[in-house]
């Protein structure tokens, strides 16, 4: 890393404030300490300068640094600060004052914010302030000695925050290129996830993505806009997640039912992006990339500029390895048709800056092809749709639900939109939506919804959970094939109702299933043999995917959670859940017991004796003793390093003395010993940070009882 390299402009405001703490404390350290010991006091002169002091710091507190270019920080703030030292250094006594060592703080303040080169700048301009009394009073030896020993010092101090700058840096760079990698890796992953379901689609993908990024780097896109594309390109497929597997790998032409479905991959693809928030900025990109240039497009209409850039981009790469790739309909078109019917659609379906881009990048350098022929036809002419609720209607409804899915965001919610939705489209006396536990071996009723038939009474959340492999609906979640059943009692997997009568019944049960995981199963019945057809199983099908996915998404939303919360050394909560746990059992009224601080001593000898491996086990350990020493009603926290916090709420400092001793005993070895201390509260006006430090203090108190 460059040594000029600067911290980022959010933490420049920070500075500038504290600059102004640091124009406030000279000028009344100066104003106060003139007053000891001083024969004679030069009031207007110090006056003068305080004021000026003050003024400073207003600036610097309220001034919008955000908008001054960070190449003016000297002019404002460091160069009129060495003013103002050199006036206190005269008002002061000169070569006879008490106030030299305040001209450190300029080149350590500098060396923080821009680096050793910066501070060692700012500390020679320092020395030559300081050095005016010389100059204007007349030699000093004692004063030349202390300037020297200062401008030593100085740059000692300097160099330091100038180091601990440096580590910052480099921590923030490391943790920048991990998340650039664990992007990166998301998006393999979700690409390898639509590799599974349709293997065109990823080399598709993939190649569009090639082209998409050369035609983007010619258009003048750069940096954060390039690697957006670039994603976007690879990901605008990854709706088709969300497709039935029989219309993606439907061996001929799509009718228009079946086109009216794949046209829901946009919005699907946009979804799941969404959920996921570092993959969210590619969402309008992957929405639109169906979208036409004079608005003819799909899903919104968007014409011209309205489109994003990328999805213009996507879209004419998009339809160039379309037709330059082998479909089960066609052979793949010659060169010289592919740029014909981009010069007719020039301006119609395609941005003419594009188009011309592109075909001047393909003519240069023609891209090379391997995507296998895609097993996926054409939509069909349009046929009148029949029935008494059309496909269209169907769609819009399904639309409806995407956009609630995309709001919800726990697996609860999602099964009652998902049910609610069904029972509004699909003919039915009982529909239940039967969720996997977490030993996946069990399907539990999340969702249940009937018309209160007397047929059906009988069943309720606990008799109509089933075991993975029993009854239809574990028989379903096992093989993860969806089934539509005319006669349910008498088929070979029926498993009856323990409690309710043998009826004519008629069934549709589809498993929802995420990345070859199988989340739930998707039962309707409705009395009566022979009442479901095909389509409807169909429909039932696009319903549980859209499920999938949602529910995909909560679960890693609530496993992110955990971890967030969750210390992965230990398994204890981690600071800053312990730290909200604690300021909200202080605000509870009449709340009181006590906060133990545990302190592991010699951890350090542990790790240099025997490596850090060690010292994990003697965390894992302690952590262990913890859990197994404390109420139910406890919280245990690895609060930072070797340092665990324990609250634990209606007891005294005593017993908590009795509770470490006990964690202490529990460790059960003579290598390990832990010093603790405890602070109580009783209903205080505390804050967590209040209520750990007097913990600390006390066991910093006690530590050194004992060396006493």
């Amino acid at each position: 890393m460059a040594e000029n390299e600067r911290i980022p402009v959010d933490f420049h405001p920070a500075m500038f404030r504290i600059a102004a703490i640091a124009f406030v404390t000279a000028a009344t350290v100066d104003v106060g300490s003139s007053f000891i010991g001083a024969p004679h006091f030069d009031f207007p002169g110090i006056f003068v300068v305080g004021i000026l002091s003050y003024v400073g710091a207003v600036v610097s507190w309220f001034f919008p640094w955000h908008r001054v270019p960070v190449e003016r920080f000297l002019v404002v703030i460091v160069m009129p600060g060495l003013a103002l030292l050199g006036f206190m250094l005269m008002y002061t006594g000169g070569v006879h004052s008490h106030i030299l060592p305040i001209f450190v703080a300029p080149a350590v303040f500098m060396a923080a914010a821009y680096g050793f080169r910066a501070g060692a700048a700012i500390a020679l301009f320092t020395a030559a302030t300081a050095s005016l009394p010389l100059f204007i009073n007349g030699w000093d030896s004692y004063y030349a000695r202390t300037l020297l020993v200062l401008a030593v010092a100085t740059m000692l101090c300097a160099y330091i925050p100038a180091r601990v700058r440096r580590a910052l840096l480099n921590e923030y760079e490391t943790r920048r290129r991990q998340q650039e990698e664990s992007y990166v890796a998301t998006i393999g992953a979700l690409a390898a996830t639509l590799d599974a379901k349709d293997r065109y689609t990823e080399a598709h993908s993939r190649e569009t993505a090639e082209l998409a990024v050369n035609v983007g780097r010619r258009l003048g896109l750069q940096g954060d806009d390039l690697r957006l594309l670039e994603y976007g390109a690879l990901l605008h497929d990854i709706g088709k997640i969300g497709i039935p597997g029989y219309i993606l790998q439907k061996p001929g032409p799509l009718t228009p039912e079946e086109f009216a479905i794949m046209r829901e991959h946009p919005v699907i693809g946009e979804r799941i992006l969404a959920s996921v928030p570092f993959l969210a900025p590619l969402g309008p990109i992957v929405r639109a990339e169906h979208e036409r240039w004079n608005g003819t497009g799909y899903p919104d209409g968007l014409k011209g500029e309205e489109i994003p850039i990328e999805a213009r981009i996507i879209h004419a790469c998009d339809a160039f390895h379309a037709m330059a790739s082998d479909r089960s309909y066609r052979k793949a078109l010659p060169l010289a048709d592919i740029v014909a019917e981009f010069r007719k659609e020039t301006g119609h379906q395609f941005d003419p800056r594009v188009v011309d881009v592109m075909l001047q990048l393909i003519e240069q350098e023609p891209p090379h092809i391997t995507a296998q022929p895609q097993a996926a036809g054409q939509p069909v002419p349009d046929v009148a749709l029949s029935g008494p609720r059309s496909w269209a209607q169907h769609m819009q409804t399904i639309e409806v639900l995407g956009q609630q899915l995309a709001r919800a965001t726990s697996v609860a919610d999602i099964c009652n939109r998902i049910g609610e939705t069904i029972i509004a489209l699909v003919p039915h006396d009982q529909c239940r939506v039967l969720v996997m536990n977490d030993d996946r071996t069990r399907l539990e009723i999340a969702y249940m919804r009937g018309t209160d038939r007397e047929e059906y009474r009988g069943v309720t959340a606990q008799n109509a959970a089933v075991d993975v492999g029993e009854g239809i609906a574990g028989w379903v979640a096992e093989s993860r094939r969806g089934v539509v059943l005319g006669d349910t009692e008498h088929h070979p997997k029926a498993a009856h109702v323990v409690g309710t009568d043998v009826v004519d019944e008629s069934m549709l049960a589809v498993p929802v299933v995420f990345e070859d995981q199988i989340l739930a199963v998707i039962v309707v019945l409705k009395l009566g043999l022979n009442q479901y057809s095909l389509d409807q199983l169909r429909l039932l099908t696009i319903l549980a995917n859209q499920a999938a996915v949602a529910m995909a998404n909560a679960r890693l939303i609530d496993r992110l959670a955990a971890a967030a919360s969750i210390d992965p050394l230990t398994g204890l909560i981690n600071r800053g859940a312990f730290e909200e746990a604690v300021n909200t059992q202080l605000l509870r009224p009449q709340s009181w017991g006590t906060l133990l601080m545990l302190d592991v001593e010699n951890l350090r000898e542990v790790n240099d004796a025997y490596g850090h491996r060690a010292g994990d086990a003697v965390l894992k350990r302690i952590a262990k003793a913890i859990q197994g020493s404390i109420r139910s009603e406890d919280l245990a926290s690895r609060w930072i390093g070797d340092d665990f916090a324990v609250l634990a709420p209606g007891i005294d400092a005593e017993q908590a003395g009795l509770l470490a001793r006990r964690i202490e005993s529990g460790l059960q070895s003579e290598r390990i010993s832990i010093r603790w201390g405890a602070a109580e509260y009783h209903g205080d006006e505390l804050t967590a940070q209040d209520l750990l430090a007097a913990a600390r203090k006390a066991a910093g108190r006690k530590a050194d009882d004992v060396a006493a």
